[in-house]
């Protein structure tokens, strides 16, 4: 019976430590939030793109132009013209987005997220 009273609950330790962790995986929530909010707008970017009507008639300078003045529209800003591939092979368009997003979390300790999106236009 004296042993049950002694294990009651968990100690302010056992706490303290909980609530660490649970503040440490929200701040990084916090910081990575953004990151996914962003690459789900380049992903709708480039499904507008495979929408546009004749997309795939367009030239690679006029697709490029296109999707980053819908990046621009959309603000964002990491995604720059050297991160998008524009190919051509025997009637199918590739456009391809790739980068890299950074974010710090303590001290020296980052985060590396890598995204890589790819559409297809078919001509008609």
């Amino acid at each position: 019976m004296h042993s049950i009273r002694k294990q009651r609950g968990l100690t302010f330790i056992s706490w303290l430590v909980i609530l660490i962790i649970a503040g440490f995986l929200v701040m990084v929530g916090i910081k990575i939030s953004p990151v996914y909010l962003d690459h789900f707008s380049v992903k709708t970017v480039m499904e507008s793109v495979k929408q546009e009507p004749f997309a795939e008639r367009k030239s690679v300078r006029e697709l490029r132009s296109m999707i980053m003045k819908r990046l621009d529209i959309n603000s964002i800003r990491h995604v720059n013209k050297d991160h998008i591939s524009i190919k051509r092979a025997s009637g199918v368009t590739t456009i391809n987005i790739a980068y890299e997003e950074r974010r710090p979390i303590v001290a020296n300790i980052s985060l590396v997220m890598t995204f890589d999106e790819t559409v297809e236009l078919i001509a008609n």
